[in-house]
């Protein structure tokens, strides 16, 4: 399934650029019959990290200098209590948690400081630092649960050399009843379509896969899971517009890019297109 080539079957859906850190340009291929889309060239592996070294990689820091960094946080924050309701549905008594990807670790901080027996998973060092919180760790092996009621990927699935593979892995750590979340950015949103090479949720060489619902739903059946919940993300919208508007050297990007980040939330209300969606999966029984 994850095996994207440019062929007849496969598509170019767009041809967007790095504007974090290498400034070259590269392709978007979508596979039409998974619904599922890989970026061109692919990176090495080996090399994976180097596109991740800026200060402006906002989810792996935790400044607050300028007026974004501090909306960012308190987005966050606001962000930090939906997500713990969104899964606090699902827990049971232990509240096992694993944020799988974790970035920072502010979430993970978050839930512990609510009683939460929460863990995380970061590759990146820089990141892990931030906090310095023992239940963050660099690899699933060194995880001490066994179980979870719940295992995240928040934003993380895009960036994940082998998705399928990594998920094959997490869900039998999950209890019997356990939740795999899945948050992603959405192709077929709005926005999407309207900034198209600019849109910042392609974010290449860093996401090297491109979702849709449809794409996640066939990757669910291969795994044996079935969908119990799909939400939008409302803030996502604003924010990834804000950053294609940065791209496209708008004036006054923040105002232009709250403004239509606001129109593409009215257009999903109506397509359920959001720019940012999440499913909530569980073992078919």
């Amino acid at each position: 399934m994850f095996h994207v080539e440019p062929s007849n079957q496969a598509i170019r859906m767009a041809c967007p650029k790095d504007h974090l850190v290498t400034k070259k340009n590269f392709e978007v291929w979508l596979d039409p019959d998974t619904q599922i889309a890989q970026t061109k060239p692919r990176p090495d592996e080996e090399y994976l990290s180097s596109y991740y070294v800026s200060e402006e990689y906002i989810s792996h820091t935790d400044t607050r200098k300028t007026l974004v960094e501090k909306t960012y946080a308190l987005v966050q924050r606001i962000m930090f209590f939906k997500k713990s309701k969104w899964i606090r549905t699902f827990l049971s008594a232990e509240k096992a948690y694993l944020d799988f990807g974790c970035g920072t670790g502010a979430f993970v901080c978050f839930l512990q400081e609510i009683g939460w027996k929460a863990f995380g998973v970061e590759p990146n060092e820089k990141a892990r630092k931030v906090y310095n919180n023992p239940n963050i760790v660099d690899s699933l092996d060194k995880i001490a649960e066994d179980s979870f009621d719940c295992i995240a990927l928040w934003h993380v699935l895009e960036h994940l050399p082998q998705p399928k593979s990594t998920l094959q892995k997490l869900i039998p750590l999950l209890t019997e009843k356990g939740k795999l979340f899945l948050a992603v950015p959405n192709y077929k949103s709005w926005d999407a379509k309207h900034y198209k090479d600019h849109w910042a949720a392609y974010d290449v060489p860093r996401h090297l896969w491109h979702f849709s619902y449809q794409g996640l739903v066939a990757l669910a059946q291969e795994l044996n899971l079935k969908v119990v919940l799909k939400k939008g993300l409302f803030f996502d919208a604003l924010y990834v517009s804000y950053l294609s508007e940065k791209h496209k050297n708008k004036s006054l990007p923040l105002i232009r890019g709250i403004i239509k980040g606001f129109y593409s939330n009215f257009k999903a209300y109506f397509s359920e297109e959001y720019s940012s969606i999440l499913v909530v999966l569980e073992k078919e029984s």
